[in-house]
């Protein structure tokens, strides 16, 4: 198994890298990081690829396998462990 950065995985390292910046920010103004926020936050930024045209099926399908090995459990967890003590 390959280590990327601590993360489970390659999909997963990718959201926190692209994204972590935002639910960090979320968290500061009061939200709680859960896997639905997480999972939101990703198909929001991947919009409405899925209507787009037959042309891209191929790439569809590639986007469509890569978001099932994001672990919204880790990264719920990873801002979830970053809450313990910051009142401290």
């Amino acid at each position: 198994m390959t280590d990327y950065n601590g993360w489970k995985n390659k999909e997963t390292w990718l959201v926190n890298l692209w994204l972590g910046d935002v639910f960090a920010s979320m968290q500061e103004e009061g939200h709680r990081i859960t896997t639905d926020l997480i999972e939101s936050v990703v198909q929001e930024c991947i919009g409405d690829i899925d209507g787009k045209s037959v042309e891209n099926g191929f790439l569809i399908d590639m986007l469509h396998c890569a978001l099932g090995e994001i672990d919204y459990r880790e990264l719920a967890s990873h801002y979830a462990d970053d809450m313990v003590g910051a009142d401290d």
